[in-house]
């Protein structure tokens, strides 16, 4: 740009003395409590509280309705068929660890639905004992929402799980 063109370019403005919409920044002394009582720790805020199985409370609706309709791709699957419900516990906690901290969001862990001989015995146990153990304390914080996912993905003998973002 010429000298010409800046000086015709700023034909007209003036120079400020003050700037009246800056405020000089004055310093204010805080007023400690000392009495105060912390119930809960900044790091578990941070995280969220655990979530229950179809409790999509904790995302936005955009989000809500993209995970329902399974629009985000698997990430990570973790197969439980023929793991018992102890060694299962462990492989759960790791998987789900392992997944938030690699950055994974979308993740299926695999229960299977039970078989059974008798009519009469409990069917399912570990479709039973991983839900409760999502929402548990352990891994429950990590984790933004759940659900059994469409049949092609295991239906009832599975679940879809959204991990929160790493912070």
């Amino acid at each position: 740009m010429t000298d010409d063109a800046w000086s015709e370019a700023v034909k007209g403005v003036k120079c400020l003395k003050n700037n009246k919409y800056v405020e000089e920044n004055v310093s204010k002394e805080v007023e400690i409590r000392k009495n105060k009582v912390t119930t809960v720790t900044f790091n578990v805020l941070k995280k969220g509280k655990p979530v229950k199985k179809d409790d999509f409370s904790q995302m936005d609706g955009s989000l809500a309705k993209r995970f329902k309709r399974e629009e985000f791709d698997v990430e990570a699957t973790l197969d439980l068929h023929g793991v018992t419900e102890k060694d299962a516990y462990d492989k759960v906690c790791d998987f789900i660890q392992r997944a938030y901290n690699s950055g994974k969001r979308i993740v299926l862990i695999v229960t299977g639905k039970g078989i059974s001989e008798e009519i009469f015995s409990e069917r399912g146990v570990l479709r039973k004992s991983v839900p409760l153990w999502l929402s548990g304390d352990e891994i429950g914080s990590l984790i933004l929402g759940y659900k059994n996912p469409s049949e092609k993905l295991g239906g009832r003998g599975a679940l879809y799980i959204l991990l929160r973002k790493k912070a």
